[in-house]
């Protein structure tokens, strides 16, 4: 059996995985997964920069619906 180790989510979980799944998830995910507990400043700067990603991504939208070309959906039926 493979040695396990703890690997810390950002939300506060914490999975005991084998030591090669845990550093690809720390590696390929360091938004998420990390190797040694997250700290609460570590947790609220990840929060407040998702925060802004998703009010830009909102801006966009409202930006791109108000375009009137853009903004509209065309249905075309099937001839």
């Amino acid at each position: 059996m493979l040695p396990t180790v703890p690997a810390y989510h950002r939300d506060g979980d914490v999975a005991d995985l084998p030591e090669i799944d845990a550093k690809a998830a720390a590696t390929n995910h360091p938004d998420e997964w990390r190797l040694a507990p997250w700290n609460e400043g570590q947790r609220r700067a990840y929060d407040d920069q998702k925060a802004e990603e998703r009010q830009a991504a909102v801006a966009k939208v409202k930006e791109r619906a108000a375009d009137p070309v853009n903004g509209k959906l065309i249905i075309r039926s099937p001839a």
